[in-house]
């Protein structure tokens, strides 16, 4: 969880608002009241109360946790598999001895550019930096070590030199996906003051700022409560928190973490099995956008009551890493996939047609990356100087017999006399299509199922435009061809 402080070059005012929560006989966290809203800032707008701990500043004492019994436990790779209905979208499996930056930005400041702000809004102590972000063994391992240096950022001087070095990185402009089973295999480490973390904001937060963006919190980790992956949800109207209880220490071994997000609802899951003490129901237009992934190993901050860098346990010359085995975006979609040539467009219009029955064809193109689904590219339907008719499509040959289905993420506005995303059994055949609405965020749309009997199956898109206009837009991502 991180919070985004609004005027992140004031000197810090300590103060908390918090959720009390009472433990069951079976030791679940039940929301009951929110029940104090102190002067402080943004920074400490929230607050987990777990174990015995006391938040700083705050005059209210949490209910006690009883700690949970630690129990030795296997180290290997953590298996995972999605169900029935959903195909892989985006992964990185930390192959290779360095981080793909075509996925990945790696933070080398205590000062952040995507959100502005000093200290992640939380007033962590770490000082994030590139050497401490590795890739090895198949794995991303992002090391956390003490530091007498005393780094800073000249933005965020005011809040003094960092006690601790460490690695944080994101996906903003790079990867930003819309809904979907998000899920990632990760170790924790051990230790007071150890606060790994996994979550996601809404990749318009740069232009209308925290918590408007919407942020989702799917794992947290506190040393308070050791067996539970904490999760919650912040957005412009407010909070929402809940957990999942393993019954034993998650540090120190690789656990799944994910999230299911629709429309509608967040549902958290623990190693695929165990699931948060509730689902989050939602509207809220922050979490009905394309949103962007973060990991990071923070140390202390405001969830820990600000303690000082003294109390963290993290000795001189000894270090302590969150390891990564791998990060999944899958999306809605059938039991079998099948694969298109270049069905993201990274690689322009290759494998892609073009027809245009009035010489329009120039109204559809491949673009570089402007807000893009995912990757650098997507597909652009558009002419603001003329009309226009246009058809993109790619035929596939060699299908099973049986039904199928085209996806696609859209993003649509503007005023279109035609714009559908369909599928043909034969060139001269009537398609099954449907109807591209206006989207102003990115969509997964799909067409019928279509039968398919010869092998041949023709998808894309058609649209028509009588009138250039430059407030029409159409952009196509990431095409699937699902066999249902």
């Amino acid at each position: 969880m991180r919070i985004q402080a609004e005027e992140p070059r004031m000197p810090r005012e300590e103060g908390c608002r918090f959720l009390k929560y009472r433990i069951s006989e079976q030791s679940q966290i039940r929301h009951i009241s929110e029940v104090d809203d102190m002067v402080g800032r943004r920074e400490s707008r929230w607050g987990w109360l777990c174990g015995a701990l006391v938040l700083a500043g705050c005059g209210r004492e949490a209910e006690v946790l009883a700690p949970s019994p630690l129990v030795e436990q296997v180290q290997e790779e953590r298996a995972y598999d999605p169900g029935a209905g959903w195909t892989l979208a985006w992964q990185d499996d930390f192959t290779g001895t360095s981080l793909n930056t075509a996925n990945w930005n790696v933070l080398t400041s205590n000062y952040d550019p995507v959100t502005n702000n000093c200290n992640f809004g939380t007033g962590e102590l770490e000082f994030p930096r590139a050497q401490n972000v590795t890739v090895s063994g198949g794995k991303l391992i992002l090391t956390a070590e003490r530091t007498s240096d005393g780094p800073y950022d000249s933005r965020c001087a005011g809040y003094g030199a960092r006690s601790f070095y460490s690695g944080r990185i994101h996906t903003k402009s790079k990867v930003e996906r819309q809904y979907g089973k998000l899920v990632a295999s990760i170790k924790v480490p051990s230790g007071y003051g150890m606060w790994p973390a996994f979550w996601t904001l809404g990749a318009n937060i740069s232009s209308v700022g925290w918590p408007r963006a919407g942020e989702i919190d799917i794992l947290e980790w506190h040393s308070g409560s050791p067996s539970w992956m904490k999760v919650a949800t912040h957005w412009a109207g407010g909070d929402w928190g809940a957990g999942a209880d393993r019954g034993y220490s998650l540090a120190d071994a690789f656990h799944t973490y994910e999230v299911e997000w629709s429309a509608s609802r967040m549902v958290f899951r623990l190693d695929n099995e165990v699931r948060a003490t509730a689902d989050y129901a939602h509207n809220e237009p922050g979490f009905q956008q394309p949103h962007y992934i973060l990991l990071n190993l923070a140390l202390g901050g405001n969830w820990y009551g600000n303690p000082g860098a003294a109390a963290i346990d993290l000795p001189t010359g000894q270090r302590k890493t969150m390891e990564v085995e791998w990060v999944r975006w899958y999306q809605p979609g059938g039991g079998s996939g099948v694969a298109l040539a270049n069905p993201g467009f990274e690689g322009g219009m290759s494998g892609w047609s073009t027809w245009s029955p009035n010489g329009t064809e120039a109204a559809d193109f491949s673009e570089t990356y402007n807000g893009g689904h995912s990757g650098s590219y997507h597909l652009s339907h558009w002419n603001n100087a003329a009309p226009f008719e246009v058809w993109t499509f790619q035929a596939v040959s060699g299908l099973a017999s049986g039904s199928y289905k085209v996806r696609a993420w859209v993003r649509k506005g503007g005023t279109f006399d035609l714009a559908r995303i369909q599928a043909k059994t034969c060139p001269e055949c009537a398609p099954a299509f449907t109807e591209l609405g206006t989207y102003g965020a990115w969509t997964l749309v799909e067409s019928p199922a279509i039968s398919v009997t010869g092998g041949y199956l023709e998808l894309g898109f058609h649209t028509r435009a009588t009138t250039g206009n430059g407030a029409n837009f159409i952009h196509m991502d990431d095409v699937e061809l699902v066999r249902l």
